[in-house]
């Protein structure tokens, strides 16, 4: 559901810092009157709304308009499964690959670069 969130701003090493920024993502985030709050506007998950309703300031469901300004500002783009499986590849293999997996990866680097068999 889309929703709004008003959030603080923390000033953090001379950077401002948004509460929940580790949950933001596909998001539109605006300055408001105050210095020290943001506004969010995202399609949240129930727990995502959770999570930011922890730390926001007030929280609501948007408005037509604010829903029509995230639809025409927002673009989801779906998760690759060959970027998803080549992270997977070399994050959870030891230290040597194995030849399969090699020539796994080597399948998935030809299709990112635009070469087909």
């Amino acid at each position: 559901m889309i929703r709004v969130y008003l959030l603080p701003v923390y000033i953090i090493d001379g950077t401002e810092t948004v509460a929940g920024v580790e949950i933001i993502h596909d998001a539109i985030l605006r300055c408001t009157d105050l210095a020290t709050v943001r506004e969010l506007i995202m399609d949240t998950l129930e727990s995502e709304h959770t999570a930011l309703m922890a730390v926001a300031i007030d929280g609501r469901v948007a408005s037509p308009a604010e829903i029509d300004l995230y639809n025409a500002n927002v673009l989801i783009i779906p998760a690759d499964p060959d970027f998803d499986r080549a992270k997977e590849l070399l994050h959870m293999s030891p230290s040597v690959i194995t030849q399969p997996e090699i020539w796994e990866l080597l399948r998935i680097f030809g299709r990112f670069h635009g070469i087909r068999p």
